[in-house]
């Protein structure tokens, strides 16, 4: 599919610069730049008043999630292990997920542990444990109740992926030369034990996602995650296909940050999308290159954009849900931003602002038709972060100044002649003065 013609490739270097131009009137600027006049603020708020598109800040999605991780809480505080387990399992072998794609028993679990995995997060990071917190009381009663229930995977998750939580508090995000030896250690160890809770248990033999994928999230541990990295998620894939979360975080590890380099992602990226093409087109592509690209702009460069941008309509015709819609205009408009401040910098592809910016109008008239603020306020970040630790309110209130600008540029032209835009789930009516 071809989104831009030859003579718009041709007259890249022209146009680029004419749209940074226009989206300067209503996108501000970054820090360092000159700011926009007073007289041009308030133009852009009195355009966006005339952008009426509905705000969804309580999504089915988000509002779902919560109740399974705090099912999931409860059960363990009141020590209901056989009911957990026989959840756990249900969702795991049934696949079933919110309406956005997360796996409930992925929120089980993570439920389930939060209480000791947050006293030793908040240890770690205050040097000492919560007032009335014991985090390794908490600890050993996990591997007490493991100890007791020897041949459930479901409850040996709980506890193993407690240890790799606790490990990457103890180890923390910086790159490997900044870790010191203690907190190394402790990270391994903790690995260590996760990885021989795991080892008891044989994903393929129990048909289960939640398996296969924690032991993807063993690797950043392994002392050559690479050599094992690329046939893990194959096989997780090949296990539960149609959630893209396992392609969107095999393409995060395969930057150059961690185990791979863009050359390896690229080529990942196109036997994924060969391997489940049946069921995502061409989606598989752009979900392995999605986080990767938010992460390190630096792939840009590499990625083949006419097959991105196929992929991201072979996502949105197969899902047809406003979180993917959310979801890929805050991508494509991120990466607009990336890849033309490149082509500035260092002249560095000139055919992609263009497309990026044409796929994302596309999004905004045929797709997009309400404002997850969320998704938004997590693409400016990165999707793959820490943002745990980052206040939601804050992360939706600049998520939504985002996307507010952002949704108004397909429209500008409109909104400065004095019309009114109004979405609504049957499309988008533009009404003039």
């Amino acid at each position: 599919m071809k989104l831009f013609s030859r003579e718009k490739e041709e007259g890249a270097a022209v146009a680029t610069p004419a749209l940074l131009k226009l989206s300067q009137k209503i996108y501000p600027a970054k820090r360092g730049e000159a700011n926009l006049p007073a007289e041009g603020n308030n133009t852009y708020k009195h355009l966006q008043d005339r952008l009426q598109i509905p705000i969804n800040s309580a999504t089915p999605d988000q509002v779902e999630s919560e109740n399974c991780r705090e099912r999931g809480l409860f059960l363990a505080r009141q020590e209901r292990w056989e009911e957990l387990d026989d959840l756990i399992r249900t969702h795991d072998q049934n696949r079933a997920t919110t309406t956005a794609g997360t796996p409930l028993a992925d929120l089980m679990l993570f439920g389930a542990r939060s209480d000791v995995v947050r006293a030793a997060e908040h240890a770690l990071l205050h040097g000492k444990p919560a007032k009335d917190s014991d985090f390794f009381a908490g600890i050993e009663a996990l591997e007490y109740m493991l100890e007791e229930h020897p041949d459930s995977y479901s409850l040996a998750l709980i506890v193993a992926h407690m240890h790799i939580d606790i490990g990457w508090a103890w180890r923390g995000a910086v790159s490997n030369e900044e870790v010191r030896e203690v907190n190394r250690e402790a990270f391994h160890a903790h690995f260590d034990r996760a990885r021989d809770i795991l080892d008891r248990f044989c994903p393929q033999e129990h048909h289960s996602p939640a398996l296969s994928s924690a032991r993807c999230a063993l690797l950043p541990g392994c002392q050559d995650p690479l050599e094992k990295l690329c046939s893990s998620f194959e096989s997780l894939i090949a296990l539960d296909p149609m959630n893209p979360r396992h392609m969107r975080a095999l393409g995060n590890y395969l930057l150059p940050r961690w185990f791979g380099d863009f050359e390896q992602l690229d080529l990942q990226a196109r036997r994924i999308a060969a391997q489940t093409y049946d069921i995502w087109g061409a989606a598989g592509y752009a979900w392995v290159w999605f986080d990767a690209l938010l992460v390190d702009s630096t792939g840009l460069e590499m990625v083949e954009i006419e097959y991105f941008l196929d992929g991201v309509t072979d996502a949105l015709e197969r899902t047809g849900d406003q979180h993917t819609a959310n979801l890929m205009a805050a991508h494509l408009f991120r990466s607009w931003q990336f890849s033309r401040q490149q082509y500035y910098d260092q002249g560095l592809r000139p055919d992609l602002p263009p497309a990026l910016r044409q796929g994302f109008d596309m999004i905004v008239h045929e797709h997009l038709r309400e404002i997850h603020p969320l998704i938004w306020g997590h693409a400016a970040i990165g999707f793959e972060n820490t943002s745990r630790i980052i206040s939601k309110d804050r992360l939706a209130k600049k998520g939504l100044e985002v996307a507010m600008h952002a949704v108004a540029m397909p429209f500008l032209a409109g909104l400065q002649s004095g019309q009114t835009i109004y979405f609504t789930p049957e499309g988008i009516t533009q009404i003039n003065p």
